[in-house]
């Protein structure tokens, strides 16, 4: 039976060590709960080979600051739920991490809750990626008296975006490396294949077929002014990316997206998932339905739909509900809209608001998917056509040559 080493935090916070011997980690796991402990790192007693990944079940949170953020809000829900006072919870927190920007982060913020600062206020004053969002989930959890809650539920919301965030990149990945390659496909030939056969012609002193020529033109374009192509991309990503920033170009942008067949269904329906998690998240904990609104909007990722959104709640905070004021603002798929009129009706608003982020969740994947499925084939096509002209080029210049006729 292979050995364990573990860390846990008792109930009066304390941390403590030791060795087990238990089938697999899961097994350990039960144990320590089974003792009254909150189980915090379990790793193998015996030493990993060299070269081979640690095999690890603790926290070892990257540079970044959203998985610091998720770190934090995974470990201190973890301790706050075994009965730890928050500060108690955050001295032991600072001890079991091992980036001391972090540690140093966590001590930081627990001193200002010494010092009288709400824990909300404290992590909103750090600086450290502490969102709008997360301040007021955690600003609503301590006036309702469930911290603990309101951190299990800001850890699982970030889970999610997480997750979606990694489908859509993984998606993305196969079509971005076959475009990659079959431009620089295209480029070796124009730069160094094509060339090679044009001198060779030219020598000879006869007249290049009109394709020839053009392709030779191309490659020579590409031979000559490499750089100015290069500069000349590298100015319109800097305008694109100036354009995108300003709010008067992002709004342009935001717009014609929405308009693109296929681009602007999944923009609109990532947009509403985004939307009724967030809402959902905040409504469960406690935030009045105006400022959570308020700061749902601004996730949508989408300045067009936002501005809808902001009219919403402008219609909200007059009286009205939020079903109809949303149906009219046209910000959303019909089915999403129709879903929350259902939840509003029967008092289940944060319910059914959660069905609808899982709704369209499923929706982005299935159209990202159904999009890229289309691109492929078109880009696999487009370079086929592209380098069949290149090779027909060379071809009728050796038919030329040899003074024979199609």
């Amino acid at each position: 039976m292979p050995t364990y080493r573990y860390k846990a935090a008792r109930g009066d916070g304390q941390v403590v060590e030791g060795k087990m011997e238990a089938h697999d980690r899961d097994g350990v796991v039960r144990s320590l709960q089974a003792q009254g402990n909150i189980p915090i790192q379990i790793e193998s007693a015996v030493p990993a080979s060299p070269g081979a990944p640690h095999a690890r079940a603790g926290w070892r949170p990257s540079q970044s600051a959203s998985t610091t953020v998720d770190f934090f809000t995974l470990g201190l829900s973890t301790l706050l739920r075994a009965g730890l006072p928050l500060t108690q919870a955050l001295d032991t927190l600072s001890e079991l991490v091992e980036d001391p920007t972090l540690a140093e982060m966590i001590q930081s913020i627990n001193k200002a809750v010494r010092g009288g600062q709400s824990f909300s206020d404290a992590l909103e004053q750090s600086n450290a990626g502490f969102d709008r969002f997360y301040c007021n989930m955690v600003r609503a959890g301590e006036s309702s008296g469930a911290l603990d809650l309101a951190l299990e539920r800001l850890a699982s919301f970030r889970a999610n975006r997480r997750e979606l965030r990694q489908s859509l990149i993984s998606a993305l990945i196969y079509p971005a490396i076959l475009l990659i390659m079959a431009i620089v496909a295209v480029a070796v030939l124009l730069a160094f294949v094509v060339p090679q056969f044009t001198q060779m012609f030219a020598d000879a002193g006869r007249d290049l077929p009109l394709l020839t020529r053009i392709v030779s033109g191309a490659g020579e374009l590409v031979t000559r002014w490499w750089w100015l192509i290069l500069l000349s991309l590298g100015a319109l990503v800097w305008w694109l990316r100036n354009d995108w920033e300003s709010p008067d170009g992002r709004a342009r942008w935001d717009a014609r997206l929405l308009q693109m067949p296929m681009v602007g269904s999944l923009i609109s329906k990532l947009a509403t998932a985004r939307f009724a998690r967030t809402l959902s998240s905040l409504l469960e904990n406690g935030v009045h339905l105006v400022p959570a609104l308020d700061i749902a909007r601004q996730i949508v990722g989408n300045v067009v739909i936002a501005q809808a959104l902001s009219l919403t709640a402008q219609r909200v905070r007059e009286g009205m509900g939020l079903a109809a004021p949303l149906a009219e603002s046209q910000a959303f798929p019909a089915l999403a809209t129709q879903l929350i009129r259902v939840g509003e009706s029967s008092g289940r608003l944060e319910m059914m608001l959660s069905q609808v982020a899982d709704i369209y969740e499923r929706e982005v994947q299935t159209s990202l998917k159904r999009l890229l499925t289309l691109a492929e084939p078109i880009i696999i096509i487009t370079i086929a056509l592209v380098i069949t002209v290149i090779i027909l080029s060379v071809v009728l210049m050796i038919l030329e040559s040899n003074d024979l006729a199609f």
